[in-house]
C-alpha cells in the first residue's frame, strides 16, 4: 500500500506564528501596524478620536489604506468603530483587563504544558536565552523608567520569555492568541505600571517558572504561572478606582 503524502510542516516566520516585528505586505498593514503601535505605547491616547485628515499626515496616507488599516485595529479591540462618528482609540476599562489577564493564564498555563512534555533541546536554550535578556532589560529599566525604550525594550524582552515558555507547544493558533492578549495587556501595563517597581519585582517568579519547565515538571510550572498571574492581578486591584475614573472620563 502507498503510503500518504507527508504533510508540510506549517510555519509563520522564524517561530510558527507572524512576528508583531515582521513588514506587513501591503501599505494598509504598514498603517495598521504603525497604529497598533502608537495605540498600546499611549501615543495615541484612550478615548480619542481618531480623525482621518489627522492620521493621514501622521502616517502619510490616503483615506482607503488608512481605512482598512482602522478596522484591522478595531477587529482586535484596539479601536473602537462608532456608527456615523468614525472610530475612537478603545477606552481603558478595568473588567476587560481582568478578563483579558484570566484568559491569558489559562492559555499559557495550557500552552507550557504541552511546551514542556514537546519541546526539544532548542526550547530549552531560548527559553534560558530569553530570561537572561529579560532580566538585563528590568535591570534597565529600573534605572530609569522613564525612558520609553527601556520600557519597551523590557516589553519585548517580557512577550519573548513568555512567548519562549509556550512556543514548544506547537500550535500555531494558540501562539497567535498569545500575540493578541499580550498586545491588550501591555497597553494596560503602560497605562498603569511603574516600571522600576513591579519589572525587578518580578524576575524571581520568571525564574522559578522557567527553572520548573527545564525540570519538566508540568503540575510546578503551571501552578507558578497561574500564581504569577493571580499576584500580578491583585497588585492591579489597587487601581480600581483610577481605571473606573479613566472609563468614565473616556465614555
Amino acid at each position: 500500500m502507498r503510503k500518504p503524502p507527508k504533510q508540510p510542516t506549517r510555519r509563520w516566520g522564524p517561530s510558527l506564528h507572524p512576528s508583531r516585528d515582521e513588514t506587513p505586505k501591503t501599505l494598509a498593514g504598514v498603517v495598521a501596524q504603525r497604529l497598533r503601535r502608537d495605540i498600546i505605547r499611549h501615543h495615541l491616547e484612550p478615548g480619542e478620536r481618531l480623525q482621518f485628515e489627522k492620521l493621514s499626515k501622521r502616517y502619510e496616507v490616503g483615506t482607503s489604506p488608512l481605512r482598512e488599516a482602522l478596522f484591522q485595529v478595531a477587529a482586535q479591540g484596539l479601536v473602537v468603530a462608532e456608527d456615523h462618528k468614525g472610530f475612537v482609540v478603545a477606552p481603558i476599562q478595568f473588567d476587560e483587563m481582568l478578563d483579558v489577564s484570566n484568559l491569558r493564564a489559562n492559555l499559557e498555563a495550557y500552552a507550557i504544558r504541552g511546551a514542556i512534555r514537546d519541546g526539544g533541546e532548542d526550547w530549552e536554550v531560548d527559553l534560558l536565552a530569553a530570561f537572561h535578556r529579560l532580566k538585563l532589560a528590568g535591570i534597565a529599566v529600573s534605572a530609569d523608567q522613564d525612558d520609553e525604550e527601556r520600557r519597551t525594550e523590557w516589553e519585548d524582552r517580557h512577550r519573548e520569555f513568555h512567548y519562549a515558555l509556550c512556543k514548544g507547544c506547537g500550535s500555531p493558533w494558540l501562539l497567535h492568541f498569545f500575540d493578541e492578549l499580550y498586545d491588550h495587556m501591555e497597553r494596560y501595563r503602560r497605562y498603569f505600571w511603574k516600571y522600576a517597581e513591579r519589572a525587578v519585582a518580578t524576575d524571581s517568579e520568571h525564574e522559578a517558572i522557567m527553572k520548573a519547565a527545564l525540570e519538566r515538571n508540568e503540575e510546578r510550572a503551571t501552578s507558578l504561572l497561574q500564581a504569577h498571574f493571580q499576584k500580578q492581578a491583585r497588585l492591579t486591584m489597587n487601581l480600581r478606582k483610577k481605571v473606573e475614573r479613566a472609563t468614565a472620563a473616556a465614555s
